[in-house]
């Protein structure tokens, strides 16, 4: 594009620790026997989090190669995604439950990874800056995805308190549905990343530095 600005191609990954929720658990948790409406259905007392602190994943990691920002930008936009951030809320799975109260464990499956350049150390201290700011939006983009991914798994958390368990899993798919529909309104608002002048954008590269 002739040492234009080169818009990145990103967006919030659909994987399992996507802002998307999983299709192969279609739930977005786990279905409970018994008859629904039940009075002595158990009742949710405690809900663990594993994202307190939080914690995403970074594997497995984007790696890309070139000796000039056009060649790299161009290896980045071969990829789905400069970056992935995001997450996805799954319930451990309670069986045979038999006491009044239950503790629900849940899982927000957090994801941040931010691509790497084979080429770095090898490059002007002009393209590394320029590098280095593109990477410091795209670590703001995507960290808003997992911002989301905390906030709607926290209200979930919240929710569940005192709610029947036959409730959880409906629950947890209506969760994670919010939680999608909101990481693909930042996507679309900021144009996956790559609109200049708005918060969370800014995701491009400037290839006439060398």
């Amino acid at each position: 594009m002739g040492g234009g600005r080169l818009p990145g191609a990103l967006s919030h990954d659909v994987t399992p620790y996507a802002g998307d929720f999983n299709p192969q658990f279609p739930s977005g948790g786990f279905e409970f026997p018994g008859p629904i409406g039940l009075d002595s259905s158990p009742v949710v007392t405690e809900v663990k989090k594993d994202w307190d602190p939080p914690n995403p994943g970074s594997t497995p990691e984007i790696v890309v190669k070139g000796k000039t920002l056009a060649q790299v930008a161009d290896a980045l936009n071969k990829l789905p995604e400069w970056g992935r951030g995001g997450g996805s809320i799954r319930s451990d799975k309670l069986d045979n439950v038999k006491t009044p109260e239950v503790t629900v464990q849940l899982r927000a499956n957090l994801t941040m990874v931010l691509p790497q350049w084979d080429g770095y150390e090898q490059a002007s201290a002009a393209v590394k800056k320029e590098w280095d700011r593109m990477i410091a939006t795209l670590r703001k983009h995507e960290q808003r995805h997992v911002d989301i991914a905390i906030e709607e798994a926290d209200a979930l958390a919240s929710a569940l308190m005192g709610k029947p368990m036959s409730k959880i899993a409906s629950m947890v798919t209506e969760a994670n549905a919010k939680m999608a529909k909101r990481q693909k309104e930042l996507d679309a608002k900021t144009e996956n990343g790559s609109k200049v002048g708005v918060e969370f954008g800014d995701v491009v590269l400037d290839m006439s530095i060398t």
